[in-house]
């Protein structure tokens, strides 16, 4: 005795290609309903990056501040053992991070290679889609410049090298174990 299943026919799976072209069409309608950040005197831009940073930046200000003053009243031991923590926490979050995106890259690059093979991006390079795909494509550009330009200006060698300088002159047992902790993050 062998059991069937038969599907229903309104429960019948549709074709990935038909799948591929409601997702684009998904993430059109999604990027022209998104309205482009206008950066407010962003040396970058703006874009995404801009717009969180001018976000965050009265948020987390006064939580620095407090941090700061209870950090300061610490003992040398205890600067040390908070910048262990604060490093080893820091190369965590930048490895785990690094790693995601290069894994969201790659999905990405396959993905829209699997819509290519398909057939399906073909239809995104109508006339009628240009206007969409231009502000979707700049809207993109500003976030990554924004990115890029941050990332330019604080991971510069010698900027990094001025700020351990003037840090191991202000606090040379936090930033000892801040290195210390970002070591192990890194090797762990």
């Amino acid at each position: 005795m062998y059991l069937t299943f038969h599907a229903h026919p309104m429960m019948a799976v549709s074709s990935p290609r038909r799948f591929a072209r409601q997702l684009l069409l998904l993430t059109f309608i999604l990027s022209s309903l998104l309205s482009p950040i206008v950066a407010r005197d962003c040396p970058h831009g703006g874009g995404l990056w801009g717009s969180v940073k001018d976000s965050v930046e009265p948020i987390a200000r006064p939580v620095l501040d407090s941090v700061g003053s209870k950090y300061n009243g610490l003992s040398d031991k205890g600067r040390f053992l908070a910048g262990a923590c604060a490093g080893f926490g820091a190369s965590r979050l930048a490895v785990r991070t690094t790693l995601k995106t290069a894994k969201t890259v790659g999905a990405a690059y396959i993905a829209f290679e699997a819509l290519e093979y398909a057939g399906i991006l073909k239809d995104a390079r109508l006339e009628k889609h240009q206007k969409s795909l231009a502000q979707a494509r700049d809207y993109v550009l500003r976030t990554v410049d924004g990115i890029r330009h941050d990332l330019r200006t604080q991971l510069n060698p010698e900027k990094i090298s001025s700020r351990v300088k003037r840090s191991m002159e202000r606090d040379k047992s936090g930033t000892v174990g801040f290195g210390t902790g970002a070591f192990l993050g890194f090797i762990l």
